[in-house]
């Protein structure tokens, strides 16, 4: 257990709050009379609190160092991520904002709820959100929790035993840091204050700019964790591909269990990655064609190859040597990826963001207090996650984008195909590319039967 620090150094003091952002910078220096450490889920490039925090989070930042100072109970504290425009009562068991409370690892997956033990407690009025200029006492709800959200404030003390934050980690950098504390923190989240939209920003940290993506890998071998169950989503550390789990078929989205609980398709990742770039390149008023094995699935299956690694499309000559085309497009999809250059000189797009499937997981868990999740386990699952830990940190086991210069031959002319019910641009004479790529028999899977992993070898 954290042994909490009983040290009265007034908060007034300058020295008394240090800042660390995700990236293990500093917007002020901790020393031997820092108390308590305000941690920021993002990078940052000017130093200085001032520029850092706006006046409203100066304000909530200081409720949360005094809610420290008279509550040693607590480890740390944080504000809600939203104000809440009702009026909460005091419950058992409920969720205060839409945000993390409690989490436990079981076995190669991590639970987390926004659930937790709420109750008033009588705090100094000046720790309420629009009531500094008064005096006395007034109940405030207060949540209990193990994990939370965004920005926090902890004991100087207790940060340092736990470790503190380690890079190579990205956006999993909290994550990986309430993991560490097994579960034993105790963090106020008040009710009676809110961040700003600006301070509740997260990024990679150090890794922000890196064309690398190590973070999924380096999380899931040290924690040996494979899935992240939220209240509105499940994240896999890795995808999978196998003959069992990823058939050569049009994607269909689960909408219930065993399906939501079970690994992520390669080539599901992959369709993602297909769909986001079409979209930026017809957002962008841009002309492609899918080409290569990309067309390959979609005319013999209308589905993604499941044992390939990329997604192939090509761009116009002019389209294709302007950078900008690329720059374009990673702001166009939110920072979702990095666009480089390939070892062939080709620019490839790589992914940010884990394998993903956006659902409501309260119907599987035993009510608001269960952090269990019972029913996303399975004899089935548990045949199907073997063997993916250690997970890869190759860079090709993600999947990505390359894109090809198309001549103005190949240019020339469409055709419409139709991947997973949605339909693509591509070559006028589909068969002749194909024909030509991959044989005349290039309706014949390369890989029958039982097969595992990726292929370099996506025709016959």
């Amino acid at each position: 257990k954290f042994n909490v620090s009983n040290s009265n150094v007034l908060l007034s003091r300058r020295d008394s709050m240090a800042v660390i952002h995700s990236d293990l910078s500093y917007s002020s220096a901790v020393n031997n009379n820092t108390l308590y450490l305000l941690i920021l889920p993002f990078s940052i490039k000017e130093q200085g609190i001032d520029r850092v925090l706006e006046n409203k989070d100066k304000h909530s930042v200081r409720k949360l160092s005094d809610f420290l100072r008279s509550r040693k109970q607590f480890h740390g504290a944080t504000c809600m991520q939203q104000q809440e425009s009702h009026e909460m009562k005091d419950s058992g068991n409920f969720m205060l904002d839409q945000s993390w409370c409690r989490f436990v690892k079981k076995m190669w997956s991590v639970h987390i709820r926004n659930t937790g033990p709420v109750k008033n407690l009588a705090l100094q009025k000046s720790l309420r959100l629009d009531s500094d200029s008064e005096t006395g006492t007034t109940d405030a709800l207060v949540q209990t929790c193990s994990i939370v959200q965004g920005p926090f404030v902890i004991r100087k003390d207790v940060f340092q035993k736990i470790g503190g934050l380690i890079e190579g980690f990205g956006k999993l950098s909290l994550l990986e840091f309430f993991l560490r504390s097994k579960g034993e923190l105790k963090i106020a989240k008040l009710g009676s204050c809110a961040w700003t939209p600006k301070i509740k920003r997260t990024d990679r940290g150090n890794l922000k700019g890196s064309k690398e993506v190590p973070e999924y890998a380096n999380f899931a071998n040290k924690h040996k964790v494979l899935r992240i169950v939220t209240e509105n989503s499940i994240e896999w550390t890795a995808c999978v591909a196998n003959w069992k789990m990823c058939p050569e078929k049009p994607y269909v989205e689960p909408r219930g269990l065993p399906g939501v609980a079970a690994p992520i398709c390669c080539s599901t990742v992959l369709w993602k990655m297909l769909s986001d770039f079409v979209r930026g390149l017809n957002k962008l008023g841009l002309e492609y064609r899918i080409v290569d094995g990309t067309l390959l699935g979609a005319v013999r299956s209308k589905a993604i190859i499941p044992w390939t690694y990329d997604v192939d499309i090509a761009l116009p000559s002019s389209v294709f040597k302007n950078a900008s085309t690329y720059t374009a497009l990673e702001k166009v999809l939110e920072n979702q990826y990095y666009i480089g250059m390939s070892f062939m000189d080709m620019p490839r797009g790589h992914i940010l963001v884990p394998p993903y499937i956006d659902v409501n997981t309260a119907p599987y868990f035993d009510g608001p207090e269960d952090l269990e999740g019972k029913a996303l386990f399975s004899s089935d699952l548990e045949e199907a996650v073997k063997g993916m830990l250690p997970v890869s940190q190759y860079w090709r086991q993600r999947g990505y984008v390359d894109f090809y210069e198309a001549g103005q031959a190949l240019m020339e002319g469409s055709s419409i195909v139709t991947i997973n019910n949605k339909q693509f641009v591509t070559v006028k004479d589909v068969d002749k590319m194909l024909s030509t790529n991959y044989g005349k028999n290039y309706r014949q899977p390369a890989l029958k039967g039982e097969w595992s992993g990726l292929s370099d070898h996506n025709g016959p």
